[in-house]
């Protein structure tokens, strides 16, 4: 087994969907992601592969704790990434996780920047895949009627405090985008609740109902979640 797995840019210049958890997709029809380039952060373990191909998780907690869930999703030809520091060794990994080296702040060009949140690597990943644009779904950084997920794979009650990190953290994906991936575009498509757009205003941003309103959306699997 290899040290550290390192992305191929398997989606050259092809648009690419990374799915958050905020509250903002619990009515999202899902099946509007089959058969496009789909990166989910964490519990997005819990849904079907066949829509969401690859995640990332950033907390080797969060393996053991769901790791009924991560391999079931790659039983069902899932891909899992992370850069926890907690499995750098080849030894202390399970067979079907792809580690990657971390890098705490920025981008990076051969590793995962981690920037305080599984978004931001999601995003890293994406880029180091080669797509192009990035197209953000579910990055709410709040509550939302007392509710801070669209699944209710978590148990216990939420940190607000936590949505501060979030969004500090993010602060240097965007510093570092144009110089380390130069000509990339990562657009928020949100309903206007996310905080994300509030806090950096100069982020591209689309409305998520009208992007998808021209597509085919089959039947809704729901999240299984």
């Amino acid at each position: 087994m290899a040290r550290f797995w390192t992305a191929a840019p398997i989606w050259q210049d092809q648009p690419c969907y990374i799915v958050g958890g905020g509250d903002s997709l619990r009515s999202f029809e899902w099946e509007s992601l089959r058969g496009r380039n789909v990166v989910g952060c964490n519990a997005c373990c819990y849904m079907d592969p066949a829509l969401i191909p690859w995640i990332v998780f950033g907390d080797a907690s969060f393996c053991g704790k769901h790791k009924a869930a991560l391999e079931k999703y790659v039983a069902g030809g899932g891909n899992v990434v992370t850069s926890s520091a907690h499995f750098r060794k080849p030894q202390s990994r399970p067979p079907w996780l792809h580690v990657m080296l971390k890098q705490r702040v920025g981008l990076g060009r051969d590793r995962l920047g981690w920037n305080a949140n599984t978004g931001a690597s999601a995003i890293n990943l994406a880029l180091l895949f080669g797509a192009n644009p990035i197209y953000l779904l579910g990055f709410d950084m709040q509550m939302r009627n007392g509710r801070a997920n669209f699944h209710n794979a978590y148990h216990g009650k939420p940190n607000e405090k936590a949505y501060g990190r979030f969004l500090a953290g993010m602060k240097h994906v965007w510093a570092d985008l144009a110089m380390v991936f130069p000509g990339r575009r990562v657009v928020n498509l949100e309903d206007g609740t996310s905080a994300l757009t509030h806090v950096y205003p100069d982020l591209p941003r689309a409305s998520l109902a009208e992007h998808f309103a021209c597509e085919p959306v089959g039947s809704d699997h729901g999240t299984g979640i």
